[in-house]
This record gives C-alpha cells, sequence and structure tokens, in this order.
C-alpha cells in the first residue's frame, strides 16, 4: 500500500471486483449469449414440430384428421411455451443484472 501526496492510497496490483468477462455492462457479451440462447431455443422447437408433423402426417398414429392436427396444435403450443420461458427468463436475468449494477452488488 502506498500513500500519495494527494493523500489517496493505492494499492499496487489491486484486481477489480468484478472480472472483465463477467462484466454486466458489456453489451456485446450479452447479445452473443442471448443469440446463443434463441439459436438452441429455435433447434428445439424446431425438432418438436418436425417430429409432431412427422407423427401427424408422415408415420399417423391415427387415420383420423383431428388428431393429426390435435397432435401438431399441441407441439405448436408446447414450442410457443418454452420460447416464452426463455424469453423471459432471459429478460428477469438482464433485470437482475442490471438492478444489481444499480446497488453496486454484482450477480455471482
Amino acid at each position: 500500500m502506498t500513500f500519495y501526496p494527494d493523500g489517496e492510497v493505492r494499492i499496487p496490483h489491486e484486481k477489480s471486483p468484478v472480472p472483465p468477462a463477467a462484466a454486466p455492462d458489456d453489451p456485446g457479451a450479452a447479445a452473443r449469449r442471448f443469440s446463443r440462447l434463441m439459436f438452441r431455443t429455435a433447434l428445439i422447437n424446431g425438432v418438436i414440430l418436425v417430429a409432431a408433423v412427422l407423427l401427424a402426417y408422415v408415420f399417423p398414429v391415427s387415420d383420423d384428421e383431428n388428431v393429426a392436427l390435435g397432435i401438431v396444435i399441441v407441439a405448436a403450443v408446447v414450442c410457443a411455451a418454452h420460447m416464452s420461458w426463455v424469453v423471459l427468463g432471459e429478460t428477469r436475468r438482464r433485470a437482475r443484472a442490471f438492478q444489481a449494477t444499480k446497488t453496486g452488488l454484482y450477480p455471482g
């Protein structure tokens, strides 16, 4: 620890409280994370919808057209719920990170 003429105390090689990779105000890292999250969500939802179409029309589990339509509608509702869950979770995470920067606490 060193005392300077201006009265300030400076500690050599002091580490910052937040590592640079975990900085909550890095918009590039947040955008890349959100992009990867959306890509994974799209892949999962695409697999679910393709599986529903295969079950309904290619390898029909029933000859009734209403059952086939029901399978596709249920798959679409599941995919919409999954997308909403992912986007709301990311929104909550960003809100917590923003609140932490306002209070000086950083999420671990």
